[in-house]
């Protein structure tokens, strides 16, 4: 009854947010409480369930609301504007141009493996060049989330560590065998953005008032007079503030969420100097942080209940049961093939900590390397994970790009899924995935 009441749960979610029937927040905080009930848990049991859910997502969503105040600021005051000046020049505004960039930009700074850090440096920073052009905000969405999602699999990174931790291979041996495959899904992902770059440039040229239009929706801060010029002294400040921040991030010297706090705070301080400034403009940007940050909590719900009741362990044994006698040595390759709707039903350490175990004993009962079957595994759930409704830095970006969810799932998921299949098609030929 618990798998059957998980997968009905997921399905339905995914189904209405993309339906729009219901709010990602009133489907993550109704149905899960709803599900648990009909599973015969009393009320202390399920507000157990979401305590542990809401502990997970606590830091993410503290990151949240006070990055996009932060980066609200920050936009505001002009902090990217030689940034996206410098790139219109070099790009020379053609929107080919700068889907390419998009794409190389996220691959080298999501070096690092975190993928908030990678959407907080690169989405504000990109979001009015492609405003600028009249790009969607969708497509640089699907760009960003994608890049990060080939570029996932370095052995810092969450999802290999999560592998090598089930499979006892170092995450470094892991990722090595891996480089080739990033290497064909860096150049996927280059060729979507062509695809997607040309088709932009064609409607960039025959829809210029459209483009006009979201040129002065990028440039309302400056319309109304609260953009700095670089000669200003608050412009150079809050330049210093930002890259003190990326130091941190990048250092691990203090965490994600207390670095935007502390910078927040310093923020407001230098370029607004006085209280009621000071409080308007955290009024400005209230209200795209808080929207997002409830859903975000919201989802530590479903989070917290589909570990706690059991749901997601039994919606994985129950998925290797149904597959045919004589599967066995291609079990890991049929998971991985189905990697990205499987990463949209089980959260990251569901998927590595419930469902890898399994496939990993039947497949190496069958004569697998552990190493292949944590591969195959490895391509699909991280090329996917940018558009996973149960991964808490997702709603990060969809804030960042001020995109709906079901928008974004729409428009990235079949694109994630193909690229996904490709890599894992070139694993096999490559022999990173053996049968």
């Amino acid at each position: 009854m618990i798998t059957a009441l998980g997968f009905t749960l997921m399905f339905t979610i995914v189904a209405l947010i993309l339906m729009r029937r219901v709010t990602p927040l009133v489907a993550f905080v109704t149905l899960p409480v709803i599900a648990c009930v009909m599973a015969g848990f009393d009320l202390g049991e399920i507000g157990k369930f979401i305590t542990e859910g809401l502990k997970a997502v606590a830091p993410t969503a503290t990151l949240f609301i006070f990055a996009i105040l932060y980066f609200g600021v920050m936009r505001e005051r002009g902090l990217f504007a030689p940034l996206v000046n410098f790139l219109l020049k070099s790009t020379r505004g053609r929107p080919l141009a700068v889907a390419m960039v998009t794409v190389v930009v996220t691959a080298v700074t999501h070096l690092d493996g975190i993928g908030a850090a990678t959407f907080l440096l690169v989405i504000p920073a990109l979001l009015p060049l492609y405003l600028r052009l009249g790009m969607s905000r969708e497509m640089l969405l699907c760009l960003v989330v994608l890049s990060a999602g080939v570029m996932n699999m370095v052995p810092w990174g969450g999802t290999t560590a999560r592998a090598s931790a089930v499979t006892g291979i170092e995450a470094s041996q892991l990722w090595i065998s891996l480089i080739p495959v990033q290497v064909v899904g860096l150049a996927l992902v280059m060729a979507l953005a062509v695809f997607l770059g040309l088709r932009a440039q064609r409607q960039h040229a025959s829809q210029g008032v459209m483009a006009g239009q979201a040129s002065a929706e990028a440039s309302r801060a400056d319309d109304s007079g609260l953009q700095l010029s670089p000669g200003d002294w608050r412009y150079w400040a809050n330049l210093a503030l930002t890259l003190a921040i990326l130091v941190c991030l990048f250092t691990g010297a203090f965490p994600l969420f207390a670095c935007f706090m502390v910078g927040l705070g310093i923020a407001l301080i230098i370029n607004y100097p006085n209280l009621d400034q000071q409080n308007k403009a955290v009024l400005r940007h209230a209200s795209d942080a808080m929207q997002m940050a409830l859903v975000m909590l919201a989802a530590g719900i479903l989070l917290g209940v589909l570990s706690g009741a059991g749901m997601s362990e039994g919606m994985a044994h129950w998925m290797i049961n149904i597959l045919p006698e004589g599967s066995a040595n291609w079990l890991h390759v049929i998971i991985g093939a189905f990697g990205v709707p499987l990463g949209m039903l089980f959260s990251p350490d569901a998927y590595y900590f419930a469902l890898l175990p399994v496939i990993r004993d039947v497949a190496v009962a069958a004569g697998v390397d552990p190493a292949a079957v944590a591969n195959a595994m490895l391509i699909g759930e991280n090329t996917g994970f940018g558009v996973s409704p149960v991964v808490p830095s997702v709603y990060l970006a969809i804030g960042l790009a001020g995109v709906e969810l079901y928008k974004h799932i729409r428009y990235t998921v079949l694109w994630a899924w193909g690229i996904s299949l490709i890599m894992l098609a070139s694993a096999v030929l490559l022999g990173v995935v053996t049968v």
